[in-house]
């Protein structure tokens, strides 16, 4: 089979996407369904940024889904319609995120792990950046879709975090299993790109960067006095 062969076969949907959508969808439900009925209080006594935080959270993978079943069902149409309206919801999310991590920051007893307070506000700040990169790069690929979908699951398990924090706290499990799952995923990911490119894709080699590039300012630029004073210009 020659390449335009095989790339007019891999434009169509992939059953594979909707799976993927499905399960990150899966993973925030449970991550942040767990953590609202663990409440004393239950749910309702979350602030309303909250709900609407999470909310618009979850639409975002619900469309990735549905994006990712439109092109399976042969329905492009309507998916460039949606997909127009994802930058909407894309703005929404950072929007909603940076009012979360500032809501965070005034709270002392915030921490992410064994983190301090200031160095836990790393961790929500980059998964919204690389988040941004990656949706940012899926739209200008929006004409080649083997890179535009793997580039629009990419925002979708970069962001994915607090849902996985949430999860493993839920079920019990130590901090070090987060970045596990997570890598999981990507190892889902290139092994697909594997089976059916033969090769890691260019796109999913790139996710990985970003996702140990965020983990390194983590664990290094978030323990520095400089970031101290930048999350404060930031977060106040």
């Amino acid at each position: 089979m020659d390449a335009e062969k095989i790339s007019a076969k891999l434009s169509k949907g992939e059953p594979f996407f909707i799976v993927m959508g499905l399960l990150l969808t899966a993973i925030v439900i449970s991550g942040f369904g767990a953590s609202a009925l663990s409440l004393p209080e239950g749910p309702a006594s979350l602030p309303l940024l909250y709900h609407i935080h999470g909310l618009i959270f979850l639409t975002w993978f619900v469309l990735f889904t549905l994006q990712a079943s439109l092109i399976r069902n042969q329905r492009p149409v309507l998916h460039q319609a949606l997909g127009r309206l994802s930058l909407i919801l894309a703005v929404a999310m950072l929007l909603a995120g940076y009012l979360m991590m500032r809501s965070a920051y005034r709270i002392p007893s915030f921490s992410i792990g064994s983190n301090s307070h200031i160095a836990s506000m790393m961790f929500p700040l980059t998964d919204l950046i690389n988040f941004a990169i990656a949706f940012a790069l899926g739209l200008r690929h929006r004409t080649n879709s083997i890179a535009h979908k793997r580039l629009m699951l990419l925002a979708g398990i970069l962001i994915l975090d607090p849902a996985v924090a949430r999860l493993v706290e839920a079920i019990g499990a130590q901090f070090f299993f987060i970045p596990i799952i997570e890598l999981g995923l990507f190892a889902i990911l290139i092994s697909y790109d594997r089976l059916r490119l033969k090769r890691p894709h260019w796109t999913s080699l790139f996710g990985l960067v970003l996702f140990f590039t965020a983990m390194a300012a983590k664990l290094t630029l978030a323990q520095q006095p400089a970031w101290a004073d930048f999350a404060a210009l930031l977060f106040s």
